[in-house]
């Protein structure tokens, strides 16, 4: 008799983020996250907790003098989406950003499913950060909603 494999659900486990000024960039991330600096070696610092559960950040230090993203056709990393575990830790991270002028928006998706705090890190990337309710139904209305977000990142 044939068994169905259980498929188990997928997670980033870690992310490389390209950033103009390593220590500035680790500070941010520091205090909007739970990120510890696990190590660091000359442009790059690893940021994150040591569990494999964990989500871990990479961050590179780019050594060019220009230090920009071109265009919206540019290849890597364009945007980050954190979910996070509750309403109090989605304020505490829109008061960070606001504290830095990094804030860009706050928004109820899909009826109250999901709300997310838009704004951009150092560098200028893009970042969500979304809160689901336990009791909410994700249906075609948020879909609709996360494709919009998605052309909007860039501008």
């Amino acid at each position: 008799m044939p068994t169905d494999k259980v498929a188990h659900p997928w997670a980033i486990r870690s992310a490389v983020v390209a950033v103009s000024d390593l220590d500035r960039s680790v500070a941010f991330y520091q205090d909007l996250g739970p990120f510890d600096e696990i190590d660091r070696e000359d442009a790059v610092a690893v940021l994150g907790g040591v569990s494999p559960a964990s989500v871990a950040m990479i961050l590179r230090e780019t050594r060019d003098i220009h230090h920009a993203r071109y265009g919206q056709q540019s290849l890597g990393l364009r945007s980050m989406t954190f979910n996070v575990g509750s309403l109090d830790e989605l304020d505490r991270i829109e008061s960070v950003l606001r504290g830095r002028d990094l804030f860009s928006s706050r928004q109820q998706v899909a009826g109250g499913v999901s709300e997310l705090v838009r704004g951009r890190d150092p560098d200028n990337l893009p970042l969500v950060f979304a809160f689901y309710a336990q009791d909410g139904t994700i249906g075609p209305d948020y879909y609709r909603t996360v494709v919009s977000l998605a052309y909007s990142l860039d501008a």
